[in-house]
């Protein structure tokens, strides 16, 4: 068990520093901010996600059947959910 969740956080390490930006990584920047120039409209992503429970219930295909019909019929464009590092995973 214990090897398991060495494992995981080993695999999360990576992602970590897999996704870092290396320009974040290399210090200080600089953000210049002109509050006169023309607006733009700002995405709302969030209008298009829903949440779901843990991340193991996409691996059934009637859950997945479930999001079609649900994406079929809103705008739904994003699922957020939970567990994607946990055990029943095999990680």
């Amino acid at each position: 068990m214990m090897r398991r969740g060495w494992r995981s956080s080993m695999a999360l390490l990576v992602l970590t520093l897999a996704v870092t930006r290396v320009d974040a990584q290399a210090g200080e920047g600089r953000t210049t901010v002109d509050a006169a120039a023309p607006t733009r409209p700002f995405p709302h992503f969030w209008e298009r996600m829903c949440g779901s429970g843990r991340a193991v219930l996409t691996l059934r295909e009637s859950y997945r059947q479930d999001l079609r019909a649900v994406r079929g019929v809103t705008a739904v464009g994003y699922i957020r959910f939970h567990g994607i590092f946990h055990n029943e995973l095999g990680l």
